[in-house]
């Protein structure tokens, strides 16, 4: 069903609204005006309902908009949507986009403190938006001695005139705590009431009073308000600083309930008044910082020219290491671990070990502990203050250590602030209980299991790589062994010439066997791109790379080279090998476990400007990429059960700055993590899967 509004009006607070619904109604509707809330999508917690006036399916209602919104509390930007209630159904009136508003400007409540209009939504709906009538709260005359503050504050008000309209107002100061410096979001506060209720308004505020039965540990911004009230309604109005009020500039006071804090009136800057307190300007300046089995060792001084550090209990200091957490846009701390230490003449010597604080601590991967002295004085107050190194030490480097539980590696470090805090990252240990993979083919399936921050450098927490075979081809691992004196490689890598020596002598399932990884990741890098030696009748061998580079290789140059520029007789030959393989590697392990990584070269790079590139020579790119899908898809048809990662479907191309070098074969780093991603779906999906049989076979056993 639908409801039609024909007439619309609003003058000198009556609103009126006439209208028909598209059918006839058994049970005669109301008006409901329902307070709209769009912080987690559209809601309306609120609304109010009204009888109409009924002839047939046409409705008519009147009524003044202070006797609608009577008794409710208004803020500003309020909004409420139009409805027709009819039993628990509710449908919204909608206006022919014709049809115009009688009056469409704000118009002032009876309070004077809001002001509010009907208007045509964008979905042609009916609802009532509303403001704060403008009033200013200005500083006239302002003193601030001995922590008391004197202040005169004149309101201006858009709907009131004289000072007998004035008196039907309740007036009063409201001071506000921030609850961040950016954040101006408020809990607390604190009134004040005017020693005249005559405008302008004059306060006496006592803030040392104010502050008495206050915990002070942080700086601190109080905002200030002037509170309007009537009948129930109030705004709260900024106080402002205009004209020479903007200058206005006063000495900070101690506390007299802790002498480490200090405060003042203060104009914003946004010419709003507000309270600062902060703490004393008190230093920990570090002289000498070492870390030895994350045992801090440490010497440094209090000093400060705004506090007399004889004032401190030197029987009652330590050193506290508190848990660094992001609120917003500033640090906050929950945990700490605090560690004593002797103060002498404000000087101070420690040994922080800092492994047995943080032994019984959940630790994770970037943690920041950051480093305070707490001071307490002979009145018993405390302060933190974070340890600051002296310029001397600031280009110390300090190297991780590994933690107790050997999970993490952490040390010191001094921040651009030259603030000292103990960071922690992932130790890179391998995990007892972590997956074991296996990995044949090449940097596209091996780089994923790779420390470095450019791939997962946490992902020896779930995996261990127990086997790779690098760049081989599979005609090479089901032909017969050969034989390579792997000393006569003097300018090959040792990393290399492990692969090579696999390679000649065919070693990858018996260390299948030995290793017995859960999973094997394949990818047919070397196949799709590189050439095989024939050595004899069933002798291959795979022609890497670092075989080619290599001097030595001048000793095969004999032998028949099959290539791909006959890609026809290579696929023919790498078919039979292929099923040879698929019978082979099953006798090891299960063919489900074994995932094929499709891999594919790419055709672009970014280059370290941002701009896309592409690689020299696109046609052969293009052409191997061509044969390797050929080649997966005979994979997977003589391993039909195998797993599959496709990252074809992502946007990745190559990156200047690989670590490995700027190539076809190399990716963003996003491609690594996604692999890593959906590696971790698999291994999920078979661990629910191993989960379901032992709980169904427990089922079937009861």
């Amino acid at each position: 069903m639908q409801v039609h509004v024909t007439n619309l009006g609003f003058h000198n607070g009556e609103f009126s609204v006439n209208g028909n619904t598209d059918n006839l109604l058994y049970e005669k509707g109301y008006l409901c005006f329902r307070r709209r809330e769009i912080e987690h999508g559209l809601e309306y917690p609120e609304e109010y309902t009204f009888p109409l006036e009924w002839k047939d399916n046409e409705f008519s209602f009147t009524k003044n908009i202070n006797e609608i919104f009577q008794g409710i509390s208004l803020s500003e930007e309020m909004i409420w949507d139009l409805f027709l209630l009819c039993g628990t159904d509710y449908f919204k009136l909608i206006i022919d986009s014709s049809l115009q508003l009688y009056k469409s400007i704000y118009e002032s409540m009876d309070n004077k403190l809001y002001k509010t209009k009907p208007y045509i939504t964008g979905e042609n709906g009916v609802s009532f938006v509303f403001q704060k009538n403008e009033i200013k709260a200005a500083v006239k005359n302002a003193s601030f001695e001995e922590g008391v503050f004197d202040l005169t504050v004149q309101l201006t008000h858009a709907a009131v005139f004289n000072s007998e309209e004035w008196e039907a107002y309740s007036t009063r100061l409201v001071a506000k705590k921030r609850e961040q410096e950016q954040l101006f979001e408020y809990y607390e506060k604190v009134e004040f009431e005017a020693e005249r209720g005559i405008n302008p308004l004059r306060f006496t505020m006592d803030f040392n009073e104010m502050l008495k039965d206050y915990s002070l540990n942080r700086k601190l911004i109080w905002d200030f308000f002037i509170q309007t009230e009537i009948d129930g309604v109030y705004i709260e109005t900024p106080i402002i600083c205009i004209g020479d009020m903007k200058t206005l500039n006063f000495q900070y006071a101690t506390c007299i309930h802790n002498d480490l804090f200090r405060f003042k009136p203060y104009v914003t800057g946004k010419n709003t008044l507000s309270l600062f307190i902060r703490p004393s300007e008190i230093k920990a300046n570090v002289s000498h910082l070492e870390s030895i089995n994350n045992t801090i060792k440490l010497e440094g001084a209090i000093v400060s020219n705004e506090y007399d550090v004889w004032n401190v209990d030197e029987l009652n200091a330590q050193i506290v290491l508190k848990k660094r957490y992001m609120f917003g846009k500033e640090i906050g701390y929950y945990s700490e671990k605090p560690h004593e230490i002797p103060l002498i003449n404000g000087q101070f010597q420690a040994e922080l070990p800092v492994g047995e604080l943080l032994a019984d601590e959940v630790l994770r991967h970037k943690d920041v502990w950051d480093i305070f002295v707490r001071l307490t004085t002979l009145s018993k107050n405390t302060i933190d203050i974070v340890l600051r190194a002296e310029r001397k030490i600031k280009d110390v480097v300090f190297t991780y250590e590994i933690m107790n539980n050997t999970l993490y590696r952490g040390k010191p470090y001094i921040n651009g602030k030259g603030n000292i805090s103990f960071y922690l990252i992932d130790s890179n240990k391998q995990q007892p209980d972590s997956v074991k993979v296996a990995v044949l083919g090449s940097c596209f399936s091996r780089n994923p299991f790779n420390s470095n921050s450019y791939f997962n450098p946490g992902y020896k927490k779930n995996y261990s790589c127990v086997l790779t075979q690098f760049h081989s081809s599979i005609i090479s691992m089901v032909s017969n062994p050969a034989t390579i004196d792997i000393d006569q490689l003097d300018d090959v890598s040792d990393y290399n010439k492990y692969f090579i020596q696999q390679d000649f002598e065919k070693t990858f399932f018996d260390q299948i066997q030995e290793q017995d990884p859960e999973y094997l990741i394949v990818d047919l890098y070397a196949d799709a791109a590189r050439d095989v030696m024939k050595l004899a009748d069933d002798v291959y061998v795979s022609a890497s790379l670092a075989l080619r580079q290599s001097k030595h290789f001048k000793h095969y140059m004999d032998n028949e080279l099959i290539t791909h520029d006959n890609n026809r007789d290579y696929l023919k030959l790498w078919k039979d090998a292929m099923i040879l393989f698929a019978e082979k590697i099953t006798n090891y392990i299960q063919e489900d476990k074994v995932i094929l990584n499709v891999g594919g070269f790419t055709t672009k790079y970014q280059d370290n400007d941002g701009s896309v590139k592409a690689f020299p020579r696109e046609h052969i790119i293009r052409r191997n990429n061509y044969f390797w899908d050929q080649l997966n898809a005979w994979f997977i048809e003589c391993l039909p059960g195998c797993k599959v990662i496709d990252l074809r479907d992502t946007s990745y191309i190559g990156q200047h700055d690989h670590p490995f070098g700027n190539t076809f074969s190399h990716y963003h780093s996003g491609y690594y993590k996604e692999f890593m991603n959906r590696l971790n779906k698999l291994v999920m999906q078979d661990l629910q899967k191993e989960r379901h049989t032992e709980n169904t076979n427990t089922f079937v056993l009861v």
